[in-house]
C-alpha cells in the first residue's frame, strides 16, 4: 500500500483496472497492487471456519434488533461493526469447541 496525496480522477482510476487499486484508508489516499484471488488452495485452517463463518452469518439474520443494536452499541468505539464483534465472537468460540477447549 502506497499513500498518495488524492484520488486520481475516474478516467485515471478506469486505465489501472486490473493493474492498480485506488481507495481511501481511514481518510488517507492509497493506492495497492490489484488484489488477486489466492486461487482455490486454502490452508486447511481456513477451510475448517468457513462451516463457523457461515452459520453466524446466518445466526446474525436471526437475531431480534434489540440484540443487533446491543451489539452495534458494543462497536461504536471501534473500528468494527456489531456483525463482526458477533461473527468474531462466535468464530472464536467455535475454534475453542473444534480444539475440545
Amino acid at each position: 500500500m502506497a499513500k498518495i496525496d488524492k484520488l486520481p480522477g475516474l478516467e485515471v482510476i478506469s486505465g489501472f483496472k486490473g493493474s492498480v487499486d485506488f481507495y481511501e484508508y481511514m481518510g488517507i489516499a492509497v493506492a495497492r497492487k490489484w488484489p488477486r484471488s489466492p486461487g482455490h488452495n486454502r490452508a486447511p485452517a481456513v477451510q475448517a471456519q468457513w462451516a463457523a463463518f457461515t452459520q453466524a452469518n446466518q445466526l446474525w439474520a436471526s437475531l431480534s434488533i434489540a440484540v443487533k443494536a446491543a451489539y452495534n452499541q458494543m462497536a461504536v468505539s471501534t473500528n468494527l461493526t456489531g456483525k463482526d464483534i458477533f461473527v468474531k465472537s462466535y468464530i472464536s468460540k467455535h475454534s475453542l469447541d473444534i480444539l475440545g477447549w
